[in-house]
């Protein structure tokens, strides 16, 4: 048995549990490779006609649900009809274009679309399947035993991508992340699906333990409120932009563990090939830019002579956003802004986020191996940006949505290129880093294939060495 330690930190809640749970037990319809490149899942190939409005799936054969049904096309059809005509504020994005879905023999399905939609593919990878009157049966390595008071999956002998290494695999919830690596170093657990930046480098030198840390589709940014009547002014934006020191905030503040970041596109995604260079660190040219908008520096009846204030919302329940947020303050303060830190909880954060009560936030936001996350977060409708945060940015909206219709690599790239200007240009955030994750597995685990960009994607192959009794 592999048992995993998942440590519940601030940045990382419950239903989290909820995603490492269903890599065991379900499987999507398309998968993604690293760079967000849409390769054969459940479904073994695809095509697209009409323009990008009808979408054809070829179903891989002989795939069986753990219950022993034969995995067909109208069973996965009912499958997408729950999702397509739940509650409206559930409905995927990716398909909400959606006309119609219909089989054309057991093994082939037909989705029509009434406009392009470039998402559904990267929705049809978000939506794992499972049976549709049975959602804890999917087709995945493993049999999903219990969710309470741990997560227990045994081996699926008949699962269609081979035999699985484990007999079973055990996921156990721990409050904190340190709670869960040092059960990791007692030998309670096989794994840590996650290590803090502080404990890093302590389990690197441990000789029980490897380590895998991988950059992450997950940016820090601090986040402006374009309805402030400072920072509605695009020059200021991108003065204060230009002020931030990114190389030592990664250095410093994330201790090495990150790399600098321009925009919300992940740079690994295939059609991304940015043609702006790296974003200018210039706190002499930043304060200049100041001076010509107007705003100058003004004594105070006490403390220093600044041209404005902002207040900044951040994470009170982890160390690196206090880092982050004062490493901010400082190279701000330098410019002569006053950048006023405000603490908050996560839900606190979230509620504020979305109800646009912030003149600017220090976050970190997801923007996935593919754009539907980038679009979700920045495209200012309802269904959309109001969901995390309140902005007033419309900007980049042309370009979101050029992206959306594209249907071709070609469209896709010159959408990715137009988004990828528009917000160097509109600085709707001061983009500051891309963030890595660290895995840490005992020593007697082996990966047959080190190389893999983040282990928890493949549990199912882990080998545990023979001879070593489970804790």
């Amino acid at each position: 048995m592999i048992r995993i330690a998942f440590g519940i930190g601030p940045t990382v809640r419950a239903s989290a549990v909820n995603v490492l749970t269903s890599l065991l037990y379900s499987e999507p319809l398309i998968a993604h490779e690293s760079n967000g490149r849409p390769v054969a899942g459940l479904a073994e190939s695809w095509t697209w006609s009409e323009e990008g409005r009808t979408l054809t799936l070829h179903l891989k054969p002989g795939v069986r649900f753990h219950d022993g049904t034969l995995m067909t096309s109208p069973i996965v059809i009912e499958f997408l009809n729950r999702s397509r005509f739940g509650p409206a504020a559930e409905v995927p994005l990716g398909f909400e274009r959606i006309t119609d879905i219909t089989a054309a023999d057991p093994q082939t399905i037909t989705i029509r679309l009434a406009r392009p939609d470039n998402f559904l593919l990267t929705e049809l990878n978000e939506l794992r399947l499972v049976h549709p009157s049975k959602p804890d049966i999917g087709t995945g390595p493993f049999r999903l035993i219990q969710r309470q008071p741990t997560v227990q999956a045994r081996r699926f002998n008949e699962y269609h991508g081979g035999h699985p290494a484990s007999d079973a695999v055990e996921i156990r919830t721990y409050e904190t992340h340190r709670a869960a690596w040092a059960a990791l170093m007692r030998g309670e657990v096989d794994a840590a699906q996650e290590v803090s930046r502080e404990s890093v480098e302590f389990m690197e030198k441990s000789s029980q333990l490897r380590t895998y840390s991988t950059m992450q589709p997950y940016y820090m940014a601090v986040v402006f409120n374009q309805r402030h009547p400072v920072l509605r002014n695009r020059n200021v934006r991108q003065a204060i932009s230009r002020a931030l020191d990114r190389p030592g905030i990664v250095a410093n503040a994330l201790r090495g563990h990150g790399a600098v970041a321009t925009g919300p596109i992940w740079p690994s995604y295939w059609a991304y090939e940015s043609t702006l260079g790296p974003a200018t660190y210039d706190p002499v040219a930043a304060a200049k830019a100041l001076d010509r908008e107007g705003f100058h520096k003004s004594a105070a009846a006490t403390g220093p002579e600044v041209r404005f204030a902002i207040r900044c919302l951040f994470l009170n329940e982890d160390p690196q956003y206090e880092r982050i947020a004062l490493m901010l303050q400082k190279q701000l303060f330098d410019i002569g802004v006053q950048l006023d830190l405000e603490p908050v909880t996560m839900a606190n954060l979230a509620k504020r986020a979305a109800s646009g009560d912030f003149d600017a936030l220090l976050a970190r936001a997801n923007a996935g191996r593919t754009l539907m996350f980038t679009y979700r977060f920045w495209r200012s409708s309802p269904d959309a940006q109001g969901a995390f945060w309140r902005t007033g940015y419309t900007g980049a909206d042309a370009a979101l949505d050029q992206l959306r219709e594209s249907h071709s690599d070609n469209q896709t790239r010159a959408a990715v290129k137009a988004l990828d200007q528009r917000f160097r240009k509109d600085v709707p955030a001061a983009f500051i880093a891309w963030t890595e994750v660290t895995r840490a597995l005992n020593a007697d685990v082996a990966l047959d294939d080190p190389e893999l960009y983040d282990p928890f994607t493949a549990i199912w192959r882990w080998v545990k060495s023979p001879g070593i009794p489970s804790p």
